[in-house]
């Protein structure tokens, strides 16, 4: 059992909701943040996900001590993690398979956050990537052109 009292472990896992919440928000262009049932869908109770695709996301459920999932009375009393991503097998399916896991005590949940911030930065840092090489330089708003519009043979 933690060494924490419920009220405490509440008290972190309101902040580590809490957390989760301002790392969507900062990064919403290109992250969000999904409330899920890790028994139905398999991921966990908080997933982050590229806004666009399911090619990756990070997964963090909550752990309990005496009880399960199913008790309207639990208190998370740590947490696991898990970073995946969909990966093509020879016969054409792309399971989820995992790249990173781990378990955070509730006293350190500043460092799932941290986690969490690392995944939505890159998730971030990469869509930013990809929209910089898809952009057409000819179309693209804010670039100026000289001469009127293009044509076939110009």
């Amino acid at each position: 059992m933690s060494e924490l009292s419920d009220e405490e472990l509440v008290e972190r896992t309101t902040a580590l909701v809490g957390g989760l919440e301002q790392i969507a928000k900062r990064y919403e262009e290109h992250v969000f943040l999904a409330w899920e049932d890790p028994v139905t869908f398999g991921a966990g109770h908080f997933v982050l996900y590229p806004e666009t695709g399911e090619i990756t996301r990070f997964a963090i459920e909550e752990q309990y001590t005496d009880t399960d999932w199913s008790d309207d009375e639990r208190i998370a009393t740590s947490w696991t993690w898990d970073s995946q991503a969909r990966v093509r097998q020879p016969d054409g399916d792309c399971p989820w398979v995992s790249l990173a896991h781990g378990e955070v005590a509730p006293g350190d949940y500043a460092q799932l956050l941290g986690l969490a911030e690392d995944w939505a930065k890159t998730t971030h840092t990469l869509a930013e990537r990809e929209q910089a090489l898809t952009v057409d330089p000819l179309t693209a708003p804010g670039v100026e052109r000289h001469g009127g519009q293009r044509t076939f043979l110009s």
